[in-house]
């Protein structure tokens, strides 16, 4: 692929299975209607749920993804993207949050 490719994380709180399953029924509608992104994934622990997303565009992407959220109704507590190859992320949500993002 020509285009740099990024990995963009949504982190949502809670990790009780209610939540996971909310955010399984989220990959997998993103897996079916998702048109800037492939779904990568997800992980669970430390009182969050992670959901990956690979694009080419995040901006575009977290935009998506979020339209595509809100009927779930998830608490987004995070969202950030980083060059594939590179480790450092760049966070996106929230907005006014200028701290360093930490996977977790």
């Amino acid at each position: 692929m020509s285009e740099e490719e990024y990995q963009l994380v949504f982190e949502f709180n809670g990790d009780s299975p209610k939540e996971f399953e909310r955010v399984m029924a989220l990959e997998a509608r993103l897996e079916e209607k998702l048109r800037t992104g492939v779904v990568d994934g997800n992980d669970i622990g430390g009182g969050v749920v992670n959901l990956f997303v690979i694009t080419s565009s995040p901006d575009a992407c977290f935009e998506e993804v979020m339209g595509l959220s809100a009927p779930a109704k998830l608490p987004l507590s995070a969202a950030a993207y980083r060059k594939r190859s590179e480790e450092k992320y760049v966070r996106l949500w929230p907005e006014a949050n200028s701290s360093p993002f930490i996977l977790r």
